[in-house]
């Protein structure tokens, strides 16, 4: 191997770096009925609808914490936090 390789990582430590991800804006899935109507409010494409039929933040580089989301959600399934988080699913206590 050459010493001017990249460190291979191994799957643990790659699982760890992918839930270090970290977001503003939050879905609770059980609540969302995929309605879709907070997809269609974000200006800045935060959230896009999932196979699943739900609303799932692919993109929380770019939230600018407007709060259309939440604001718009008529099941309150969306979030928007004031810091940084590490990304959730429902359920878990922060």
């Amino acid at each position: 191997m050459s010493e001017n390789a990249p460190p291979v990582q191994s799957g643990e430590k790659a699982a760890q770096e992918q839930e270090e991800v970290r977001s503003y804006v939050h879905i609770f899935h059980e609540w969302c009925k995929g309605c879709g109507i907070c997809v269609a409010f974000c200006p800045k494409k935060v959230l896009e609808m999932g196979a699943d039929q739900k609303a799932h933040v692919v993109h929380p580089e770019l939230c600018i914490k407007c709060y259309m989301c939440a604001r718009r959600c008529p099941d309150l399934a969306v979030t928007v936090t004031e810091e940084l988080e590490k990304m959730r699913e429902e359920g878990d206590a922060e």
